[in-house]
């Protein structure tokens, strides 16, 4: 699956206004278990490697760059299987069977990030509105995912105007934000 993106950071204050701007048509928590190698060899590459904990299920998932898009969003490519359970490390061999990428590391258990995510679907878009924590620190998210590119573009407008957001700053990933408070951490 090709995921296409629209991703601003929030403040606390301009997390709250769109929060309360809709009728969320869901709510839901996850952790994210994130993986890499000690050199973080995958982070290196742009791949992300996490085991996703949804309502009781576990799910790997990688994420590869596809390309920076036109309009400054981001595309990536996204595999995902199912687990029995949160594994403390993955061998290079299983990534490489799951993603077709070449050459990948073992990796082990950095540590966990837990989102608190909101909703709202709308015809060829989907805003998740992300509260995150990690290794004593939260931070505030709206990611805009889209198969029709004037529909994200819309709601970002409608968004823009209740909480003076500024859609061109740019955006590091989760991964990124938790992997440089890892590094502090070590």
């Amino acid at each position: 699956m090709v995921e296409n993106e629209f991703k601003i950071m929030l403040t606390e204050q301009q997390y709250n206004a769109i929060h309360a701007l809709y009728v969320w048509d869901r709510e839901v928590s996850q952790v994210n278990s994130y993986y890499d190698s000690p050199e973080l060899a995958l982070s290196e590459r742009h791949i992300t490697c996490r085991v996703r904990s949804v309502t009781g299920k576990y799910l790997l998932q990688m994420k590869l760059p596809a390309g920076v898009l036109h309009n400054g969003a981001i595309s990536r490519i996204e595999l995902e299987q199912e687990l029995d359970e949160i594994p403390q490390q993955l061998s290079g061999s299983e990534l490489t069977a799951m993603s077709g990428a070449e050459n990948l590391p073992d990796v082990e258990l950095l540590g966990t990030l837990t989102t608190f995510r909101s909703v709202n679907c709308f015809p060829g878009a989907e805003i998740d509105l992300d509260k995150s924590e990690y290794f004593g620190r939260t931070d505030y998210e709206l990611e805009i995912e889209y198969t029709d590119e004037a529909a994200a573009k819309s709601l970002l407008e409608q968004i823009s105007a209740h909480a003076d957001i500024n859609s061109a700053a740019p955006v590091n990933g989760k991964i990124r934000r938790f992997l440089a408070e890892y590094l502090k951490q070590k």
